[in-house]
């Protein structure tokens, strides 16, 4: 029902026989079947966001999340108009069984008109949640890393919580950004191993 992007650490079983036959005169015996059996963790998250109910007035349109009901993979804002402030909270729990380092990429559609119309487009998505903080930009995708480590069945903290149109924005600008999307894909990596989130994604993007 839900969105998620996962690394999946394959279970493996191995299987060790240990058999050892020791003869005696008059008498033979052969030992028990002894087996051990290993089966590795996995790492799998779930990245979702609030439910957002947009709510007409006198004064126009304004957004709040519905803290009733469940999270969902996306949401529609209409109507949007400078200075409208958009809540949205991309958060990613850990589902699977071994800790992980998580990082989100960000991006965003009509990148171009996006940054004729505001210099560093990342901005409109306001302050970054505890633990969180960026890392780059790679066109028109931006990078940010959860610094913690996060273990079996943690949430983060929502990477940010709201978007806001700059009001400066005028009219002809307005049109050039409309339809415009922010689409975030979280990724995961399991902590074992690394020292920091920074050694375990370079092993991630390894070729």
């Amino acid at each position: 029902m839900k969105n998620k992007k996962k690394i999946t650490i394959l279970a493996l079983s191995l299987i060790a026989v240990f058999a050892a036959a020791m003869t005696f005169a008059y008498f033979t015996d052969q030992s028990d079947e002894v087996k051990n059996t290993f089966t590795m963790g996995n790492v799998e998250i779930l990245l979702d966001e609030a439910l957002v109910v947009p709510t007409t007035g006198p004064s126009g349109t304004t957004w709040a999340v519905d803290e009733e009901a469940d999270r969902v993979l996306s949401n529609t804002y209409d109507n949007i108009y400078p200075g409208a402030i958009l809540p949205k909270d991309p958060m990613v729990e850990n589902t699977g069984s071994n800790p992980a380092y998580i990082r989100a990429k960000v991006t965003f559609t009509k990148h171009a008109e996006l940054a004729a119309a505001i210099p560093d487009p990342k901005t409109i998505l306001g302050t970054l949640g505890a633990g969180w903080s960026y890392f780059g930009v790679d066109g028109s995708t931006y990078e940010f890393r959860f610094a913690n480590v996060l273990p079996a069945g943690g949430i983060t903290n929502p990477l940010f919580t709201q978007v806001t149109i700059p009001a400066s924005l005028n009219s002809a600008e307005m049109e050039s950004i409309s339809g415009f999307q922010i689409n975030v894909i979280a990724e995961a990596i399991q902590s074992q191993g690394f020292a920091n989130v920074t050694e375990a994604f370079a092993a991630y993007d390894a070729p």
